[in-house]
């Protein structure tokens, strides 16, 4: 570069870091401006603290400290009572949409019956899911203990063999999930083997050939904790099997027409469970859980029941994201 190309740089650069420096005081006297029309002067200020008197015996630098602390104190005042109204609202809206029906009580119901009936999440899956499967499996199981604490009846919920990638996921997040209620959800380093008699486990799985038609409470009832878009074809019916534990599938094909196949979460699956115990009927709790969208032509409160001859295999708990 020329030394006049130099020199004319140099030049440029001065100019505008002194266009910079002008534009920053200027920014600052109307700041100040502002503030010398919002606060009086110290001079004109009536404290609210002490009398006059006593505060034109103070120094300038102390009146002004006074008067500072005194308007920071409305200030806050202010801003703290808008923020309650701001939250009054916000609780109002709520329970209105709540009366309406249009949310859940986000607390347990006054009158929460507990019913005794054992649902348990197997999570031994954590080498056949990646990070973001993991990732939507704890997700799935935090909604399934919100589900639980605010449902009229509550079940027993259990996850067993949470380890490895999946612990170290509810870490992460601050070990939340060691805060949650035990009566709601119950964490456990065992299998289901050591917790409870094989003969009153059932394994629900899309693939088995047995339809279950009521919840019993004396039964501890598995879903598989995985998140596999498909890619293990027969993997629960195979463990069931091997286990000598007892199976079965939702029977949603009996009550319902679906789009497509019927690939369900863990926690849709739960809450199916957890609205047949609060009502009894299997087809509302079909239609109140699963999505519209998997419902043939989007019209699930027109779905009429299937022949039984006719129905297929429906209680998947290989699950999407």
């Amino acid at each position: 570069m020329e030394p006049s190309e130099k020199q004319a740089g140099a030049q440029q650069e001065a100019v505008d870091t002194t266009e910079t420096s002008v534009t920053k005081r200027a920014r600052l006297e109307v700041l100040d401006s502002k503030t010398a029309k919002q606060s009086p002067s110290v001079n004109d200020y009536v404290p609210r603290s002490m009398s006059i008197e006593e505060f034109s015996k103070l120094s300038r630098n102390q009146r002004k400290k006074v008067m500072n602390q005194e308007n920071w104190e409305r200030q806050a005042a202010a801003f703290k009572e808008k923020k309650q109204e701001q939250r009054r609202e916000r609780r109002r809206r709520h329970n209105q949409r709540i009366a309406r029906g249009e949310i859940k009580p986000s607390r347990p119901p006054p009158n929460q019956i507990r019913t005794g009936h054992q649902i348990v999440v197997d999570m031994d899956f954590d080498d056949k899911m990646s990070e973001r499967e993991i990732k939507s499996m704890c997700t799935q199981l935090s909604r399934c203990y919100s589900v639980n604490r605010c449902a009229e009846k509550h079940v027993d919920l259990h996850i067993t063999k949470l380890h490895e990638k999946s612990s170290s996921r509810f870490e992460a997040l601050g070990s939340v999930h060691t805060m949650w209620a035990k009566q709601y959800i119950d964490f456990h380093d065992k299998e289901y083997l050591d917790l409870f008699d094989k003969e009153k486990l059932v394994y629900l799985t899309a693939d088995s050939p047995n339809v279950i038609e009521h919840l019993d409470p004396e039964k501890a009832y598995l879903v598989g904790g995985i998140v596999d878009r498909n890619r293990y074809k027969l993997l629960t019916l195979k463990k069931a099997e091997e286990q000598g534990i007892a199976h079965a599938q939702l029977p949603i094909g009996q009550y319902i027409h679906m789009a497509s196949r019927k690939v369900m979460t863990v926690n849709q699956i739960f809450e199916i469970l957890l609205r047949f115990i609060e009502t009894g009927d299997w087809k509302s709790a079909f239609v109140d859980v699963i999505p519209q969208r998997k419902f043939k032509d989007n019209a699930p409160g027109n779905a009429e029941s299937i022949d039984d001859d006719n129905a297929q295999g429906s209680s998947d708990t290989s699950n999407e994201d």
